[in-house]
């Protein structure tokens, strides 16, 4: 069981890795495939739409067709792809594999924390899993490092560094995992909503990603907007008339499991939405190359390291609602912390931050797996886990989008406000030119890129601006922390929860009932006096 929690973990830390090491390696494989700047972020959009809107499927097929069938499946087209996106000659060709590569994680991410959970006896699989969520969590900080470290060899080692550990992955995975197959009656796959929530996750995606380049108002973010808002609605209707639906609704009457699917969407929206923005403030703020910017992540890696273990043994001992709300406040301060620190503009004034926040991301994302997949019955826990990725997925969708619109919308306001008090109106010109300046700033690093006469005129308000807009950014995840905090308080308890009653109904009535360590869904109605 040991060999297969490490082969589980490495599956999911290449998978993190990968979405957080891309954006560094992203200019570089946009100015050797001679494609232009704007194809740039479908980079990770291309990724993480199939990523996000297969999870649950692939979660439900892993319950239905045997977990490690279906990981050793996701792992096959992970490894294909990675290698294929290394040797990508044009951005077609980059983008089409990098969707491919999103299916294989979708089908590799859910089973892999269900067969942690199946393998490990109960006294123990809070550990295991805090072992899977931690090491993957420190891989995922670790991604910028390696980004930037590969990125300055050749970008094409950032994706092929991924085939020999998918290959390893696939070797200790048929040699130690048992086959865990199913038991009981095999039910039909629920294709229509396979496909409707696909439809619904990938459209709301892109259209958050859509909103900061093209504005929120634009056909281009409104449209796909409505249509992952319609499709979701189709899709609940669906799930409540299908005779084995993809999502079982009833899941979120386990409130420790509705509390571990809102955790993991905020906990997503700080680690993913800085993992995108803090590469840049190194980069355009206190200017250093993009090694070097790697590197000064490092701080926040660290933690992550000797907090996950100790948050899985204290959930084995104590629950999961302490180091849930505990890990969340710790987020919070860090946000504070790193707010006050750019203001310094310097590498070691944003350490304290950092390593704030590689502590409550460890402790968060350490124990809301187990606190979550504890809570429901095991023939479920293949979806379960699925819904739990897929809320990490989404609120990293909505992290980097809504963060990056918070930096960019304040620094644009305030820039053009600024120049027009000083008497300043650029022409296109000048702003075609500036607008080079800091797209070469954030791929080199301030200090490498030579300053023209329009660009010297202002890149100190530049600076001064981009600073004011990261600390207003800083304080939104301190926000977003303290609402974690809230949040794990009110629903998470020690023993787990079910609430009795129709889902998503005016005749839902919420009750509270202890059900031990192997909570089981019941269709009987409580007692009344």
């Amino acid at each position: 069981m040991w060999v297969t929690l490490v082969a589980m973990t490495l599956a999911n830390s290449m998978i993190l890795v990968d979405q957080t090491a891309v954006p560094l390696a992203s200019p570089d494989v946009v100015r050797d495939l001679d494609a232009n700047i704007d194809l740039g972020q479908w980079l990770l959009t291309a990724n993480i739409l199939p990523l996000a809107a297969l999870m649950v499927a692939g979660g439900r097929l892993g319950d239905l067709l045997g977990l490690r069938r279906v990981f050793i499946a996701g792992a096959v087209i992970f490894l294909c792809s990675t290698a294929l996106a290394g040797a990508a000659q044009d951005m077609a060709w980059m983008i089409a594999v990098r969707a491919t590569q999103g299916v294989g994680a979708a089908l590799m991410m859910p089973t892999a924390m269900a067969i942690v959970s199946a393998v490990f006896p109960a006294e123990r699989r809070g550990t295991a899993l805090g072992i899977l969520a931690g090491g993957s969590a420190f891989f995922a900080a670790l991604g910028p490092v390696l980004g930037g470290v590969l990125t300055s060899i050749d970008w094409r080692l950032v994706f092929w560094i991924n085939v020999p550990l998918a290959a390893l992955t696939i070797v200790l995975t048929l040699a130690f995992t048992p086959a865990l197959r199913t038991g009981g009656e095999r039910r039909p796959i629920d294709w229509p909503g396979v496909a409707s929530f696909g439809i619904a996750i990938a459209a709301l995606i892109f259209g958050i990603t859509q909103g900061q380049p093209q504005g929120w108002g634009s056909a281009q973010t409104l449209l796909p907007l409505a249509i992952g808002a319609g499709s979701l609605v189709i899709f609940v209707w669906i799930e409540h008339r299908a005779a084995a639906p993809l999502v079982d609704f009833r899941l979120f009457r386990h409130l420790n499991f509705l509390a571990s699917n809102i955790s993991q969407v905020l906990a997503g929206m700080i680690e993913l939405g800085l993992g995108f923005l803090l590469p840049f403030f190194l980069l355009l703020v206190i200017g250093v190359d993009p090694a070097v910017a790697g590197l000064a992540l490092i701080p926040g890696t660290i933690p992550i390291v000797l907090a996950g273990p100790l948050a899985g043994r204290a959930f084995d001992r104590i629950g999961g609602r302490i180091p849930l709300v505990a890990g969340f406040l710790v987020l919070a301060l860090s946000g504070v912390v790193l707010a006050i620190g750019a203001g310094e503009q310097t590498v070691w004034a944003l350490v304290p931050g950092l390593l704030l926040q590689g502590a409550g991301l460890g402790i968060v994302l350490t124990v809301n797996d187990p606190t979550g997949l504890t809570a429901v019955p095991e023939s479920d826990r293949g979806q379960a886990a699925g819904m739990i990725n897929t809320a990490e997925q989404m609120g990293g969708a909505l992290g980097i989008a809504g963060l990056t619109a918070l930096e960019l919308g304040y620094y644009y306001h305030q820039l053009f406000a600024d120049l027009a008090e000083r008497g300043f109106r650029p022409t296109e010109a000048q702003i075609d030119k500036v607008r080079e300046f800091i797209l070469e700033a954030e791929q080199r690093g301030l200090s490498q890129v030579s300053e023209s006469r329009v660009v010297r005129r202002v890149v100190d308000l530049i600076v001064d601006l981009h600073v004011d807009a990261f600390q207003i950014t800083f304080y939104a995840t301190a926000a977003i922390g303290l609402l974690g905090a809230i949040a794990c308080f009110v629903l998470v308890r020690r023993t787990p929860r079910v609430a009795e009653g129709p889902i998503f109904s005016r005749r839902s009535r919420w009750i509270y009932a202890n059900v031990g360590s192997s909570p089981g869904l019941t269709k009987h109605p409580p007692d009344t006096p």
